[in-house]
């Protein structure tokens, strides 16, 4: 039986036109997947998920085939989730309503940007949205669960745009997860660490569901055990040149399976990486 991944993460663009300081900006080449590539991806993970994620590095919205990734994913009768930093939410907004495939779509609203009546556009935008897809308003910059400056007076603009209960206003600043409408949630974090072999964090046991509930390709096919190797460091095959069963069957994928099932992690790029601390908890 072949295995079922809980999400597949496939970055069909690394290209965002932000630059966010808590977002560890790519060395790759800029590149969008094309939607002919696009589709044979899907043809490979076909058997393995229903669910993927259209992101690991970049800015989905910004890609110019987008409606027609959409389709392709819906040919496939996969369900989609989008997260985007939403400054193109409006220009997109028809093509988002026409999709079938969007489950949800995760607005960081985290972002660095100095757009004009950016949460108003949103805020309309979502209105709209709403009535065919989740949306979750991210907050992934706290510093020991504190909300910083800018996200803490957005969170105030939602509080006053949706007219919040006080019972829902005060989950609101407590609770890392609520629903605050139909269809509409918040989701808070601490600011990560996106792992890398020069950062000072080192530990060499632990567990993560890479590769046990996760996958992710890059926008060249590279493919990767989970969406934090935005570098590609850990390239466990090429999907336009191996089937998956190949890449799932190789040596460096195989070790790293069963590391984490003793809680030994065998690779150095993982042994950097303190995201893996929330699944050890």
């Amino acid at each position: 039986m072949k295995k079922r991944w809980k999400r597949v993460y496939i970055e069909i663009t690394n290209i965002c036109n932000l630059s966010c300081s808590f977002c560890k900006q790519t060395k790759r080449i800029r590149k969008s997947m094309s939607p002919e590539e696009f589709e044979e991806i899907l043809k490979k993970i076909d058997d393995y998920t229903d669910y993927i994620y259209l992101h690991v590095k970049g800015e989905p919205l910004i890609h110019q085939n987008l409606k027609e990734i959409l389709n392709i994913a819906s040919k496939y009768q996969k369900k989609v989730t989008i997260t985007t930093n939403a400054t193109l939410l409006k220009e997109k907004e028809s093509i988002l309503l026409e999709s079938s495939c969007i489950r949800q779509m995760n607005l960081s609203l985290h972002s660095e940007n100095n757009k004009e009546d950016y949460l108003e556009e949103i805020f309309s935008s979502v209105d709209k949205l709403l009535k065919k897809m989740n949306i979750v308003y991210r907050f992934w910059t706290l510093h020991k669960g504190i909300l910083n400056e800018k996200s803490t007076e957005t969170v105030k603009k939602i509080n006053s745009y949706y007219h919040l209960s006080p019972e829902t206003v005060e989950k609101l600043y407590t609770n890392s997860n609520i629903k605050i409408k139909e269809n509409i949630y918040v989701n808070k974090d601490n600011e990560f660490l996106w792992p890398d072999l020069e950062n000072e964090y080192y530990e060499p046991y632990g567990y993560c569901h890479a590769l046990k509930d996760q996958i992710a390709i890059l926008v060249d096919g590279t493919v990767i055990p989970c969406c934090l190797d935005g570098e590609g460091f850990i390239n466990l095959g090429n999907i336009y040149e191996s089937t998956m069963e190949e890449i799932m069957s190789n040596d460096r994928t195989k070790n790293m399976i069963e590391g984490f099932k003793s809680r030994k992690v065998s690779e150095e790029l993982c042994k950097h990486c303190n995201f893996k601390e929330k699944f050890n908890r």
